[in-house]
């Protein structure tokens, strides 16, 4: 999927704090729910939102207001990433067709009916009235000069033929051609489900051969796996395309299918604490995940530390504290001595406090498993 810009995102009352997201639209639909896991919203709240950097169609910089949500970025980025080279041609001339109006910023939901338009546009290979006007001449368009003998017909002022049929028919000049519209504009936007949802798959992959396939899935044909489109864990993409395994990954997205939501954001946040590299290693530590704790709540060191003093001399006491204190020092200090690490979703310890790549002790034979 071609991505289209990056966007910051944060929670709107902290929007610089460790809790954050950074996510290239558009986003696959676990891709985005993934990113909403890291900001741990509360329910009903929207999330800041920053535009670092866009891949293609930098003319939209200006034009994204601050009405630009992430669901309705995500849905116009999506678009985009669609558009073959004429059809994005078609968009840069409605956009200035758009701003040549003066009607203020255009909005999101805007830009989105606009994408969706690029069918209702003609694009001629002209950059200029001349041109314009030798191209209408010469393809028919302009019906009194078509029998004219080619001496005559080179006399003709181009330029004030191409300057009325561009007038007449409000048409604007691109830098890859002439655009005009022809068709009334689609209202896409009104139709579209932004919410986000949960795939009815765990992993999308593409074979070989382009065949798309929902994972897990019974009866599964003998082919190879090419790449991996989304999964529940997005992180682990990479990993699932080197495995080259698609039976494997079937089998691994099996495992998935059955974990609350809950069990898979500790999952998640295992897998970033462990450094987790290969679809091997993944399958290894799910059989491990119970021994693994996560505190959504603790973001960075310095709230590990404010965390800490809250158990030792309660709310009150802290808030006096803090001003003589250096809570990241303290914090890391603590997150060290328990060997817990923070990760993008919260921080991770593990029951024996040992490091996170340690490798568990098997039960004693007749005895306790030692942690």
């Amino acid at each position: 999927m071609r991505k289209i810009l990056n966007v910051y995102l944060a929670r709107a009352n902290t929007p610089y704090s460790e809790a954050y997201a950074d996510l290239d639209l558009p986003a696959s639909p676990y891709e985005l729910l993934d990113a909403l896991d890291k900001l741990r919203l509360d329910e009903g709240e929207a999330p800041y939102l920053q535009i670092n950097d866009y891949y293609d169609f930098e003319e939209l910089a200006p034009l994204l207001s601050g009405d630009a949500g992430l669901y309705e970025l995500n849905a116009l980025a999506q678009k985009l990433s669609e558009l073959d080279e004429q059809q994005q041609i078609s968009l840069k001339g409605l956009i200035q067709m758009e701003v040549n109006k003066k009607q203020g910023l255009i909005s999101t939901s805007r830009l989105i009916d606009l994408a969706y338009s690029v069918d209702c546009c003609l694009v001629a290979d002209a950059l200029n009235d001349a041109q314009l006007g030798r191209f209408y001449a010469e393809n028919g368009f302009v019906p009194e000069v078509e029998q004219l003998p080619d001496k005559v017909f080179e006399l003709l002022d181009f330029e004030k033929i191409g300057r009325e049929a561009r007038i007449g028919e409000c048409g604007v000049f691109t830098k890859q051609g002439y655009v005009v519209q022809h068709t009334e504009l689609n209202e896409a936007f009104p139709s579209l489900n932004l919410t986000p949802h949960q795939p009815d798959y765990q992993i999308l992959v593409e074979s070989e051969d382009g065949s798309i396939f929902k994972l897990p899935q019974a009866n599964l044909p003998d082919t190879t796996l090419r790449h991996c489109l989304d999964c529940r864990i997005p992180q682990l993409m990479g990993s699932i395309e080197a495995s080259g395994s698609i039976a494997a990954v079937n089998e691994f997205a099996g495992r998935l299918s059955g974990m609350t939501d809950r069990k898979m954001l500790r999952y998640k946040a295992a897998l970033a604490a462990t450094e987790c590299d290969s679809l091997q290693s993944a399958a290894a530590l799910l059989d491990n995940l119970d021994h693994y704790m996560l505190d959504t709540k603790i973001s960075s060191s310095e709230d590990a530390a404010i965390s800490e003093l809250n158990c030792i001399v309660g709310d009150n006491d802290v808030e006096r504290l803090q001003q003589y204190m250096n809570l990241p020092a303290y914090g890391r200090d603590l997150l060290e001595h328990d060997n817990a690490v923070i990760t993008p979703y919260g921080r991770m310890d593990r029951d024996d406090f040992q490091p996170m790549t340690a490798i568990f002790q098997k039960p004693a034979q007749g005895g306790m498993e030692m942690l």
